[in-house]
């Protein structure tokens, strides 16, 4: 049976034999794209170029179950006890950045918005025409 080493975030890792490298890849902590390599010596490659039968799962044992930890609950805040406001401080040009940033993307939508204001308000305009040109026809007349 083959072993193979195993490159998690550039450290190598292992040997481990098929049996091992069948559980781990059940188990999720590798995949088909991590890189491996036999002990015996050869190119780093993908698990999936070295083991191709473990990306069908046919041979794949149970995933092993990771005993969940119990939750410990929050500790109760007595009314005694004291609580800490913490100041961060947040640098005067970030705060103009982000002030510049919200006005340009505030500009941008309101001159999207613009076209239906200005027919909202020919729309308004236009009733308020209709109602004093009423109005002031009611005067004429007398």
């Amino acid at each position: 049976m083959k072993s193979y080493v195993v490159k998690f975030s550039d450290q190598e890792e292992g040997p481990y034999d098929e049996t091992q490298m069948a559980q781990m890849y059940a188990d999720g902590r590798i995949d088909r794209n991590t890189p491996c390599k036999p002990v015996s010596g050869g190119d780093w490659k993908s698990v999936d170029d070295y083991l191709p039968m473990l990306k069908y799962g046919t041979q794949l044992p149970p995933a092993t179950k990771v005993p969940a930890v119990p939750l410990t609950p929050p500790p109760v805040l007595l009314p005694s006890q004291r609580v800490a406001v913490v100041d961060f401080h947040i640098p005067f040009g970030s705060v103009l950045k982000i002030m510049f940033k919200w006005m340009a993307a505030a500009l941008v939508v309101f001159c999207c918005f613009l076209p239906v204001i200005f027919v909202l308000w020919l729309i308004v305009a236009a009733i308020f025409a209709a109602v004093f040109s009423g109005a002031m026809s009611t005067f004429h007349h007398r």
